[in-house]
């Protein structure tokens, strides 16, 4: 570990910290933020309300002060009294406590208060109140693999969870970046971008493995990611993590200078599967890269068969990127119908299926010369797999695609996952 701090000893202090925090902060930062609605507003407040909000307040601040980050601090209660003073009726804005926060060094550790955009935890989400507590651990092949794979502008942080608000300890939110935090104006860089990878290998098993297994015959679910070690999986999925980042920063329009243009839901979608088929690539092509059988079979997975899974599919960024890749590849027959049902996935046809479409995506973006051409380009080619959908919708399913929801129904009934401190 590559950090100034002694890991043991740092590790063993956080544990009690967590601890002691799921005693105090924790229970009333969760009481709380029932009583907000998803755009952080608390309806009709009160003098209770104003109360609680104080008392998280003078805690929350007392502990980062007390624990060397004063900034932070300040900043807290700087943008509680501006909202108290505002009324809690009215949307927050903690735009201080967002530009206070420093990513921490390898084997450091960071916390954060704010009202939060959990994605993917358990409902409601909204922007509610949230606290995490964090030990940042990146993956011991970093060093090397970015010797040969060097990151431009590295602002990305692997993680462990060890404390945390409800939504965060429940469900599978796994990221946090600047512009989940609630605030009247927007982002103009990503300054840092946080991933509890801790919570991935569970996460994974629950609903990636199962979703597959409903649709692929037995033989041909890639079985690289399955039953991994705690600590092989949190190594496999960081490598992926860094590797998905270094290529965003790739090419002919690297998202760290087109950043706005890259949340075009369209661009979007198309950099997403970009960067994913080209770590598999790394993976399947670069004998230097660790975990590649892992990443191969969580990036697939991930992708193809748990994203989709959302309740509200037609509408999600992550679940479109799914959609897609399945599409594209069964028009490649790389996935193909099996005898007897169930669905053959093809590893060999996979690969040369993700060569076109990389190819296809960068191709295009070399064809652009303007950010409105690059949006009805990106448009055009993923209207190629995902048609039209209803009114408010992104697309709309074909029955085809509708096979990657078989387990839906089943796997959305399974209780929400709940993650204990430091819980691999």
């Amino acid at each position: 570990m590559s950090g100034t701090h002694a890991p043991y000893r740092l590790k063993d202090d956080l544990l009690d910290e967590a601890a002691r925090l799921g005693r105090g902060l924790l229970p009333r930062i969760d009481a709380f933020r029932t009583r907000q609605r998803d755009d952080g507003t608390v309806p009709a407040p009160d003098a209770d309300d104003r109360r609680a909000l104080l008392a998280i307040k003078d805690e929350a601040a007392r502990w980062f002060a007390g624990h060397g980050r004063t900034s932070q601090a300040d900043a807290l209660t700087a943008d509680i009294d501006d909202w108290l003073a505002a009324g809690l009726d009215t949307p927050p804005h903690f735009a201080r406590c967002r530009d206070a926060l420093t990513a921490p060094a390898d084997g450091d550790w960071a916390a954060f208060l704010a009202p939060v955009q959990t994605t993917n935890s358990v409902p409601p989400v909204g922007r509610r109140l949230e606290f995490f507590l964090v030990r940042r651990k990146e993956p011991d092949a970093l060093p090397e693999l970015a010797v040969h794979y060097p990151h431009p502008k590295n602002n990305c942080q692997a993680t462990v969870l060890l404390a945390g608000s409800a939504g965060l300890t429940r469900g599978n939110c796994i990221v946090f970046f600047p512009e989940n935090v609630a605030a009247h104006d927007k982002v103009a860089e990503q300054d840092y971008a946080i991933f509890f990878f801790s919570k991935f290998r569970r996460i994974h098993e629950t609903f990636a493995l199962p979703s597959a297994r409903a649709v692929l015959t037995a033989e041909t679910v890639p079985p690289g990611s399955a039953g991994l070690d705690p600590e092989v999986c949190y190594q496999a999925r960081s490598v992926w993590g860094y590797l998905h980042d270094y290529f965003h920063h790739q090419g002919q329009w690297p998202l760290d200078r087109h950043v706005k243009l890259k949340m075009n839901w369209f661009i979007g979608l198309l950099e997403e599967l970009k960067v994913d088929a080209k770590t598999v690539l790394a993976c399947h092509d670069d004998a230097l890269v660790p975990y590649a059988d892992e990443q191969i079979a969580m990036i697939l997975l991930e992708r193809m068969f748990r994203y989709p899974l959302d309740a509200h599919a037609v509408r999600n960024f992550d679940a479109g990127t799914g959609v897609f890749l399945y599409s594209w590849l069964r028009a490649r027959r790389a996935i193909a119908d099996g005898r007897g049902g169930g669905l053959r996935l093809d590893h060999e046809r996979v690969i040369d299926g993700l060569r076109e479409l990389v190819d296809t995506i960068e191709g295009m973006e070399a064809a652009v010369g303007t950010s409105a051409e690059y949006r009805a380009a990106a448009k055009e080619l993923v209207r190629t797999q995902l048609p039209e959908g209803a009114e408010g919708d992104r697309y709309a399913f074909t029955d085809d695609q509708r096979t990657l929801v078989t387990a839906r129904e089943r796997l959305a009934s399974l209780p929400p996952l709940r993650f204990a401190p430091a819980e691999m």
